[in-house]
């Protein structure tokens, strides 16, 4: 029996110590992204010629233009289609960063980022897409997006992280998250009004631009 607890015990301190290793690994390539550094989460299962695709290319190429890095999980869909914006006419190149991880079965990381890495933990991916970025924009996806949504908004609620601008791309994708937060979790008091108010729905990929320019202080 003790014998059995001493085995549970190493195996677990084993495994916090594999976990320490990849998060100060991933700090230090992280960290390494030129600053100011926005995240871009998204679907992976969205094709390229999908139209939120398309406006993850335009705006990975406007943050790069502006000299802001761009970070993603490196993977298919919405990942890729930022990569590739984050890279037009080679102008991203070192500004530009994907994180895989090894349990999602993402065995194969978008052809078009660069500085990539992978870990073996989704909330080590999580807590650095998170650590560094200074704002997030979130295409529309599933629920891995809607994850990491949710894991920066409750960091800003419960002050672990401070408030910064979040930028949800589609109107009519996000339209029926908005009826639950406003019908239902605002009407049942699981949020407050003031809740809503971190983070804006728009349609307008300029306007979702300027917002995180002004959050970087780059200049027109």
């Amino acid at each position: 029996m003790i014998g059995q607890r001493l085995w549970v015990c190493a195996s677990l301190f084993f495994k916090l110590m594999r976990v320490w290793v990849q998060l100060l690994y991933g700090t230090w390539k992280v960290s390494s992204l030129p600053k100011p550094i926005v995240s871009i989460f998204g679907g992976s299962r969205l094709r390229q010629d999908n139209i939120y695709a398309t406006q993850a290319v335009q705006m990975a190429q406007w943050l790069i233009e502006h000299n802001i890095s761009v970070l993603t999980g490196g993977g298919r869909g919405i990942m890729e289609a930022a990569s590739y914006g984050a890279l037009h006419n080679n102008g991203g190149k070192g500004r530009s960063m994907g994180i895989g991880v090894r349990d999602l079965g993402e065995k194969v990381r978008n052809p078009y980022v660069k500085e990539y890495f992978m870990l073996d933990y989704f909330f080590a991916r999580k807590w650095l897409l998170t650590r560094y970025s200074v704002a997030f924009i979130v295409f529309p996806g599933g629920f891995g997006t809607l994850d990491e949504l949710s894991e920066v908004l409750t960091l800003i609620l419960t002050g672990k992280m401070k408030r910064v601008p979040i930028v949800l791309i589609g109107e009519e994708y996000w339209r029926p998250f908005m009826q639950w937060v406003t019908q239902e979790a605002l009407k049942h008091g699981a949020v407050e009004q003031e809740h809503i108010k971190l983070f804006t729905v728009t349609d307008n990929l300029y306007q979702a631009f300027c917002l995180v320019r002004d959050e970087c202080k780059m200049p027109e």
